[in-house]
């Protein structure tokens, strides 16, 4: 289903698919939202998902209910922000980063209306690989994973608890929940609020200084998260129009596919100085989004995570971008 240019997915095509599927007598099994994707942390309209599947339920009379999936891995730790004052703003965030904190907030307050969330704790939770969570509204739903003692005659013939009964393995360490479980503790709504408001407020200092710059410019502008992907051009490029153009105007397919080899370079010159220990790591995108006209749009990427990330550590990532520039030359 297509994406508007905030990257969530468009809602009135979601519903003419699911007529479509509906009315060729096809079982539509799940909605699957996204809540905060990798790439651009495009948070899609939950709340306008289960209306429009509980819409469709009545109106075609079905007799099952679609299951409506949040896959919350990156987003669900933005919920901490559900009951913060952003008027009072306590924590002084910086006023771009209070308006990126609540528009991301506005869509993921709304997780509780999902049949399941999926939660990644070694990954917005601060917590070692692995370390995830499902979680199941209704306990039906889990029952179906549920493995009967009958088929497990040879276990659980002591004790009180039982996980082998309800997880995939019997002998899966518990290391990841109790890795979920101490950051939980130790940090808290606080402590997860005042980490995660500082990443924001470090790539929207990344976004900031990008933009100043005339020979590069960010992709999404308007991302709420902690993501920024960009795009570097030569010298002769005007970057107030092109990242336009090259989405839209099938005409400029040469220079869109010029530029993209162009930050591959830019790429590979960054990471072979940051695996010399030379400079700040940063990754690539293949197909940020596609155009118009079906040509991929490669982006360079900017995930920052580290709590220690900090003013001068952008400044000299934004450094090292120009100078391989400086190094790869024209396109």
């Amino acid at each position: 289903v297509p994406t508007h240019q905030e990257n969530d997915i468009r809602i009135d095509d979601l519903e003419r698919a699911a007529r479509t599927a509906i009315e060729a007598n096809q079982r539509i099994v799940t909605f699957i939202a996204s809540m905060g994707t990798t790439d651009a942390f495009g948070v899609d309209d939950l709340e306008s998902i289960v209306r429009l599947r509980d819409r469709l339920v009545e109106e075609y009379a079905l007799d099952y209910s679609p299951h409506v999936h949040a896959d919350a891995v990156i987003g669900w730790a933005w919920s901490v922000f559900n009951d913060y004052d952003f008027e009072q703003n306590a924590l002084e965030f910086r006023p771009r980063t209070v308006r990126a904190l609540a528009a991301a907030c506005r869509r993921i307050s709304k997780l509780f209306l999902a049949d399941s969330i999926g939660i990644d704790f070694h990954k917005t939770g601060f917590a070692p690989y692995i370390s995830s969570l499902f979680l199941a509204r209704r306990r039906e739903d889990m029952e179906r994973l549920v493995r009967g003692r009958q088929t497990m005659p040879y276990l659980f013939q002591s004790g009180e608890r039982h996980p082998g009964v309800y997880t995939l393995e019997t002998s899966r360490s518990g290391s990841g929940v109790l890795a979920a479980y101490a950051n939980l503790q130790l940090f808290g709504k606080a402590g997860l609020r005042t980490l995660l408001g500082h990443l924001v407020e470090m790539a929207e200092s990344l976004r900031e200084h990008l933009e100043g710059h005339k020979s590069t410019t960010v992709l999404n502008g308007d991302n709420v998260g902690t993501v920024t992907v960009f795009r570097v051009y030569p010298d002769d490029v005007d970057t107030w129009t092109i990242k336009d153009r090259e989405r839209t105007d099938p005409t400029a397919r040469a220079e869109l596919l010029r530029h993209n080899e162009y930050n591959r370079r830019i790429y590979r010159h960054l990471y072979d100085r940051a695996m010399r220990g030379q400079g700040t790591h940063i990754s690539m995108t293949d197909c940020y989004r596609e155009t118009d006209y079906g040509e991929p749009i490669v982006g360079l990427k900017s995930f920052i995570l580290s709590p220690f990330a900090d003013e001068p550590q952008i400044r000299q990532l934004v450094q090292s971008v120009l100078d391989a520039r400086d190094v790869v030359g024209e396109a």
